[in-house]
């Protein structure tokens, strides 16, 4: 009887998150419209031309991705770049300041055609909007960081005559809907993290359950890891880069985004599970978003530069940072923007 209660609840859950997400959905469509009616638009040129530098900005022409390694060099070349850019960013964040939202026009790389991305005050601070987590493609609906990161992965996987087999650590999402879409010569895999006292590998309600700590793939069996914000929430995240690691083949890649500090070398720790399975906070609680749980997810780190040498003890050969930045293709936001690889 409690086993099938349990069930019961557990499909209500799914049900509910998946009429919340389709409630999202239709919001920010509906806040798509309002801008347009109400002329809350702005065109990579206006932005160039208010901030009178209509020919300096070469990063519009086409997404900037520059590869770093370390925290001394990605400085020198920022701070050839940030003023200019911030300024830009500043100008719409004042110009916008008390509206719900406005419009960017530009190009989506994933969709492959000219777009509108929505942008607005969810997620910031009040005053800077947070665009890594905004700029919604009014086709795919797919926030900046999700558009770059799948764009990334599919050029790696262009020209491959063999079918790679590709792991993401989401199934629910949209951007998992859209990589399994654009990625048609891949084999794809998705999965949610749905509890501790369930087997990875398990389907429950059609939802594949995999723990980062303890994958359920064999050694050496996938050629890329994708993953979207997922290892700020894992309590040891060494220890999943060490699964990362196990589960790539030679010269298998791991993709993946975390919240990152560019100004830190060191990550600070918020959170760890003691050895009696207590959560001890070392920093003020702090819970991000979860497409499968109502109350989120708690975040266990504030990553510095040394993710990148978490990569590298976990045995890759190679880990960097991909730095990008674009106006035109709506990754914008703190000057630059970045995700992570590590190449086994």
């Amino acid at each position: 009887m409690q086993n099938s209660l349990k069930k019961i609840g557990a499909l209500i859950d799914m049900h509910y998150l998946f009429l919340r997400s389709k409630l999202r959905s239709a919001y920010y469509k509906t806040k798509i419209v309002c801008s347009k009616l109400l002329n809350n638009a702005e065109s990579v040129n206006s932005i160039k031309i208010i901030s009178g530098e209509e020919n300096s900005d070469k990063s519009s022409n086409g997404p900037e991705m520059i590869t770093f390694r370390e925290i001394t060099e990605f400085q020198k070349y920022y701070k050839t770049v940030a003023d200019r850019r911030l300024r830009i960013e500043k100008h719409l964040g004042d110009k916008y300041k008390n509206k719900p939202g406005w419009l960017f026009e530009g190009r989506c790389q994933c969709c492959e055609k000219n777009a509108l991305f929505l942008a607005d005050w969810q997620y910031s601070d009040g005053t800077a909007p947070n665009y890594r987590e905004r700029l919604f493609c009014n086709h795919c609906g797919l926030n900046s960081r999700q558009r770059f990161i799948l764009h990334y992965a599919k050029n790696i996987l262009k020209g491959r005559n063999e079918t790679p087999k590709l792991f993401c650590y989401e199934q629910t999402t949209d951007f998992y809907r859209h990589l399994t879409k654009r990625m048609n010569n891949a084999d794809v895999t998705g999965s949610e993290y749905l509890g501790y006292d369930k087997t990875p590998g398990e389907i429950i309600n059609g939802i594949r359950h995999e723990d980062a700590l303890s994958l359920s793939f064999e050694n050496g069996s996938l050629d890329i890891i994708i993953s979207n914000d997922v290892y700020e929430h894992v309590p040891a995240v060494s220890k999943a880069l060490h699964e990362a690691y196990r589960c790539l083949k030679k010269d298998g890649i791991l993709i993946f985004s975390v919240p990152f500090f560019m100004n830190k070398k060191t990550t600070e720790q918020r959170a760890l599970i003691d050895n009696k399975g207590t959560t001890v906070h070392l920093l003020p609680e702090q819970y991000h978003a979860n497409p499968v749980s109502r109350k989120g997810s708690l975040v266990y780190y504030d990553f510095g530069w040394d993710i990148l040498n978490f990569c590298k003890e976990a045995g890759f050969r190679d880990a960097y940072i991909v730095a990008y930045y674009s106006m035109l293709y709506g990754y914008i936001g703190n000057g630059m923007q970045f995700i992570f690889c590590a190449e086994k």
